[in-house]
């Protein structure tokens, strides 16, 4: 155990001391990164939608039987005292 704390010792303290040292920076964002932006969220709705396609059937079954099995009991079902 005291192994493992010296050597988070050993390296959070370089870190913390190379965070601390304030340097002036200025950010460029590219034209073209929105463009990246925008193909990622078109490319995850086209992935949600083809997973959704190729689960279908079993979604549908799932509700089929959640909500379809309840009302054929419900109807077949004597009233209980």
């Amino acid at each position: 155990m005291r192994h493992l704390s010296r050597s988070m010792i050993l390296s959070v303290v370089p870190a913390l001391i190379l965070l601390s040292l304030h340097r002036e920076t200025h950010f460029y964002i590219d034209p073209g990164t929105g463009s990246i932006v925008l193909q990622a969220v078109i490319g995850g709705l086209a992935g949600a939608l083809v997973v959704l396609k190729l689960f279908w059937r079993q979604i549908n079954a799932f509700f089929d039987k959640s909500f379809l099995v309840g009302e054929k009991r419900t109807e077949y079902e004597e009233p209980k005292d």
